[in-house]
């Protein structure tokens, strides 16, 4: 057989428990789900958008690849790029993104073509028509990163397109979305691998009245400056919000994870898997050679039943709304480590992902575990590239800078 095509759908903010249940309904996604590896465990590497496609894309984590947040980083250009080794392997190459992933970030490196959308303020889908013709075109084999922003906030849904903010608004948003990737999916070879993920989760009101209620917070601390004068309640206040890259909650984190084509068997997969397994995953599939120096490894063990030694999996927040702040983490299916700048570390137990309690801090009450994930978390760190600017001119900077602006970002 020839050399597969692969095609990588990463749908953004798509959290793992809106495709592992039956509402919203997503029958397209679903047929992949239940034809290859249903990966029921995966770990996105970060919450925001730019840094967890450089980890996707690297198979490393944000210390390695240089990217640890939105604005002021690019990627390490001492790194093979997913798309540069599909590329040296005869693949054609493209990229079709949008949101924060502007070439300037190098996020892009190595797709012959790549195309940045625009995200807002335009047609629901509005890139399926050229995406169908580009796919028509194409001469095998190729690699297809298809990034799309559907289900991103505002949420809108057809058929009346209206803003909504809410868990009904978000859902209505993946089962349209489902929809419309129909015709996409029915495009493509019969020698092609599909990946579908998410790359990263969402925070959502569950009704209309939590949304009023987490503006009424964000205006109090505002107006009221509850930082200064009242930090308890600034913090109560703070913890009500929405979106993603302000914390590695269990719905931020965990994502869905499909990998499906020829040869891969029909298999749903407990064992933890991270999205820095994806680039040696595929280079397996593909018969490209292994990867070197990356945090990540090959899980094709797990998708032919096998198994492999349980590793943890490393994860940063970066988001905007920390203000500079920064939230590192590791997570193994029954335990959850978190550490915010200097402070000291919290551990909560997540029961192998049953009834995760990410409430209740344990770390005192479990030291070994604690120290261990801790390690962990200093290991992957001390790979860390020494930050000397962001590689890119003063004129890339303030594109960037005025981008997401323009997303809401900033």
């Amino acid at each position: 057989m020839s050399a597969p095509n692969v095609f990588f759908l990463a749908v953004d903010s798509l959290r793992a428990d809106a495709l592992h249940s039956t509402v919203p309904p997503t029958p397209n996604m679903d047929r992949y789900a239940g034809s290859g590896a249903n990966f029921v465990q995966a770990v996105a590497t970060t919450t925001s958008t730019t840094p967890s496609f450089s980890s996707m894309l690297t198979g490393c984590y944000p210390p390695r690849h240089g990217v640890r947040g939105l604005q002021g980083y690019s990627l390490s250009s001492e790194l093979k790029t997913m798309a540069e080794a599909f590329a040296e392997a005869g693949y054609g190459t493209h990229a079709e993104v949008t949101g924060p992933l502007l070439p300037e970030t190098g996020v892009l490196r190595g797709f012959a073509g790549a195309n940045h959308r625009q995200a807002y303020r335009v047609p629901f889908f509005n890139w399926r028509a050229d995406v169908l013709e580009k796919l028509a075109g194409f001469v095998d084999p190729w690699f297809l990163l298809l990034h799309i922003w559907e289900v991103h906030r505002p949420y809108r849904a057809p058929p009346d397109f209206e803003k909504r903010w809410d868990r009904s608004g978000y859902e209505a948003a993946i089962g349209a979305t489902d929809g419309w990737l129909g015709p996409v999916f029915e495009a493509l070879p019969d020698n092609t691998i599909v990946v579908i993920t998410g790359d990263h989760g969402e925070e959502y009101p569950e009704t209309k009245l939590q949304h009023k209620m987490i503006r009424l917070a964000r205006r109090a601390r505002g107006t009221l400056k509850t930082g200064k004068w009242l930090p308890a309640l600034d913090k109560r206040l703070a913890e009500l919000t929405v979106g993603h890259g302000f914390a590695l909650h269990e719905h931020l984190v965990r994502v869905p994870l499909i990998i499906a084509g020829p040869g891969i068997n029909a298999t749903e997969v407990q064992d933890q898997v991270r999205h820095v397994d994806l680039y040696p995953t595929l280079a397996e599939l593909c018969d490209l050679p292994e990867p070197q120096a990356i945090d990540g490894r090959s899980v094709v063990p797990l998708m032919m039943g096998g198994t492999l030694p349980e590793e943890p999996a490393y994860m940063e927040a970066v988001g905007v709304k920390l203000e500079g702040d920064r939230i590192v983490g590791a997570r193994e299916p029954d335990w959850k480590l978190l550490r915010r700048g200097s402070t000291r570390s919290e551990l909560y137990r997540l029961n192998g992902s049953q009834a995760p309690d990410e409430k209740h801090d344990v770390a005192t009450r479990h030291p070994e575990v604690a120290h261990r994930l801790e390690t962990f978390v200093d290991e992957i760190s001390a790979t860390a590239l020494e930050h000397t600017g962001s590689g890119m001119t003063s004129d890339e900077e303030a594109l960037v800078e005025q981008h997401l602006r323009d997303l809401g970002y900033l």
